[in-house]
C-alpha cells in the first residue's frame, strides 16, 4: 500500500503542494502535486511545483 500524500506547503492565497510517493513498474517515484483553485499539476521536484503554484496564483 502506498503512503498517503503529505502536505508540504500551503500558501496564504490557498495554493497547496503535496508530496506523493508513486510506484511504476519496479521503481518508486517521488512527485509533487501543485494545486490552486482546482488546477493541479504533477511536478518532478519541489522547486518546479512552487514555481507552478506561484504562476497560477498570479493570474
Amino acid at each position: 500500500m502506498s503512503p498517503l500524500p503529505q502536505l508540504v506547503i500551503s500558501t496564504p492565497q490557498g495554493g497547496t503542494i503535496h508530496k506523493y510517493q508513486l510506484t511504476g513498474g519496479k521503481r518508486s517515484f517521488l512527485r509533487y502535486l501543485g494545486c490552486y483553485l482546482g488546477t493541479c499539476k504533477f511536478c518532478n521536484n519541489l522547486e518546479e511545483a512552487t514555481d507552478y503554484v506561484e504562476s497560477i496564483e498570479a493570474k
